[in-house]
């Protein structure tokens, strides 16, 4: 009994799996093709033996793409002299873009000729597209870690990180002006608003304040919540002078009537300030001092304006500014 398989039941098998199977000769010509490839590449019926790539760019001008795209990776299997895995994409019969995940391994003759070029191809579209939609639903979770869900506003997390990326290109860059601004800021009472008012009253109170603290930042400016009823706003190349105007701007529009579910509610904001790199190179630091600063507004009265001053004499230093209820530090 003969145990040499079948030439007819080989070539079968071959035609029976779902991957592309293509032999090549060492000039390019086209030896077998398997019946996948050839219902892919519409050439059913069609007598490919000793065609090349370079032939069929016109022969089958409608996947000239593909074909030129194997001239050019076949190039490069021969040249590694080795296995050579490519990735290849083209329109499919289904109607939509498939991706192939291709291996070209050539052969060589004993004078280092070239002898033949297996290519075998299988279909990763599915794979790719969850590949696809995984990056994508990961993105999504990345940039949830770092949103705040109710305001939509950077997080904690978010807004130091933003913060750190602008100090460290101050630093990195010896010309850029390095005067910046971190605005700490608070609603008054909002414990008490929120414990009579409700939290459904409470989150439309935050939603709210973070609309109208965005409202009077320019577009440069960084804002996000810290967490609570505690925001910060971030101004870039912003000295002294500069920040108490957006301050004083935040300080009386945050203050007064806010009209919320129905009712109508009166509080204020109190507002800490601290300037890189006066009270700190890093946002760390910064953070801490402005909320120094917006611990002395609270004790001061509340709807206050205060400034983290290394020296306590100057913390002392602070005198009303026009707006009702905003008081300011100079």
């Amino acid at each position: 009994m003969s145990t040499n398989p079948n030439p007819v039941d080989f070539l079968a098998l071959l035609d029976s799996i779902q991957e592309f199977i293509v032999v090549k000769d060492g000039a390019g010509r086209w030896l077998f093709c398997n019946k996948t490839a050839l219902a892919a590449y519409e050439m059913c019926g069609f007598e490919y033996l000793g065609v090349t790539d370079q032939e069929l760019l016109t022969l089958r001008p409608k996947f000239a793409d593909g074909f030129a795209r194997n001239i050019e990776t076949d190039a490069l299997a021969w040249r590694n002299r080795s296995a050579t895995m490519v990735e290849k994409s083209f329109l499919g019969q289904d109607g939509r873009i498939n991706t192939w995940e291709v291996v070209k391994m050539p052969s060589f003759n004993p004078d280092g000729t070239r002898d033949r070029l297996i290519i075998v191809s299988r279909n990763i579209t599915e794979r790719k597209l969850a590949e696809t939609a995984l990056q994508a639903s990961e993105e999504r979770f990345k940039n949830l870690a770092h949103v705040d869900a109710l305001t939509g506003i950077p997080n904690r997390r978010g807004i130091l990180d933003l913060i750190s990326s602008v100090l460290d290109v101050s630093v990195s860059i010896p010309d850029h002006p390095d005067c910046s601004a971190l605005i700490y800021m608070d609603l008054d009472r909002f414990k008490t608003i929120n414990d009579q008012k409700g939290h459904e009253v409470g989150d439309e109170l935050l939603i709210a304040f973070a609309k109208r603290t965005r409202a009077c930042l320019r577009d440069s400016d960084l804002l996000g919540r810290i967490g609570g009823d505690e925001f910060v706003a971030f101004l870039p190349r912003t000295d002294r002078s500069q920040a108490l105007i957006v301050a004083k701007r935040l300080c009386e529009s945050l203050s007064g009537l806010w009209c919320l579910e129905g009712q109508r509610i009166y509080t204020s904001s109190s507002i800490g300030i601290a300037f890189h790199p006066h009270a700190g190179n890093d946002v760390h630091s910064l953070l801490r001092h402005a909320d120094e600063a917006l611990y002395r507004a609270k004790r001061a009265g509340r709807s206050q304006i205060k400034i983290y001053e290394a020296e306590p004499a100057l913390e002392n230093l602070s005198v009303s500014i026009p707006f009702s209820n905003c008081n300011s530090d100079v």
